[in-house]
C-alpha cells in the first residue's frame, strides 16, 4: 500500500489539498485516511464524546469525557516531518462525514518519536489501526525517525496484542502503571 506517496500527494503535507486515501477494512467498509488539521477540533471532539469509557481511558489515561482546548489542538496539529496526526474519516448516508480513529505521532527525541492510536469502538479489530499506524511509521521513517515509542495501561490486552503482532518491543516503564511498546523503524520502506 502506498500511502506515504498518497499522502503527500494528497494531505496537507506537501500541498494543502484536503484530499484523502481510501482503504478497504477487512469487513469492506471504506474509510479514508488523511492529515488532520485544525479545522477538525469539533469532529475530533465528537470522536472523542463518543467513544466508550474504557476506550477514552486507554488512550487518554483518565476517564475524561471530552478534551481541553490545548488537548484538541495537539491532536490536531500536523507539522510534518516533527508531528503528524492522522485521522480516520467515513462518509454516512446522509453524507456528512464522521471521524472514525485517530493517531499521531510526534518527535521528542531526535530520532525517537512518541505515537498513539485510537479507534471509534464500533469500528475496531478490522485493521483500521494497523493502517493508520503503518502510515504514520511509513511517514516517520522517511522523516528519519528510528523508532516509535508509546506508552500502554497494563490491563489495555487488545492493545497490548496489536502492539504484539506489530513487533513492538515490550518492557516495564519507569512508571509502574504504564507498559512502554517500541517500534523500530527502517528508514525511507514500508514499515507494515
Amino acid at each position: 500500500m502506498a500511502i506515504t506517496s498518497t499522502l503527500e500527494r494528497a494531505g496537507r503535507i506537501a500541498d494543502d489539498e484536503p484530499t484523502a486515501q481510501v482503504v478497504r477494512l477487512k469487513d469492506g467498509r471504506p474509510v479514508a485516511l488523511r492529515v488532520a488539521g485544525a479545522e477538525d477540533a469539533v469532529a475530533v471532539q465528537r470522536f472523542v464524546r463518543g467513544l466508550s469509557e474504557q476506550s477514552r481511558r486507554y488512550r487518554f489515561f483518565a476517564p475524561v469525557r471530552e478534551l481541553s482546548l490545548e488537548q484538541l489542538e495537539r491532536l490536531t496539529r500536523s507539522h510534518p516531518p516533527d508531528e503528524l496526526a492522522l485521522v480516520g474519516e467515513i462518509t454516512a448516508e446522509t453524507g456528512e462525514s464522521r471521524i472514525v480513529a485517530l493517531a499521531q505521532y510526534v518527535v521528542c527525541e531526535p530520532l525517537d518519536a512518541e505515537f498513539a492510536v485510537v479507534v471509534d469502538d464500533a469500528w475496531q479489530r478490522q485493521g483500521l489501526g494497523m493502517q493508520l499506524v503503518g502510515a504514520l511509521a511509513e511517514q516517520a521513517a522517511r522523516a528519519g525517525v528510528t523508532a516509535l515509542n508509546g506508552f500502554v495501561l497494563p490491563d489495555n490486552w487488545p492493545m497490548l496484542s496489536f502492539l504484539a503482532r506489530l513487533d513492538c518491543e515490550l518492557d516495564a516503564d519507569s512508571d509502574p502503571n504504564l507498559i512502554r511498546a517500541v517500534k523500530r523503524l527502517e528508514a525511507h520502506e514500508a514499515v507494515l
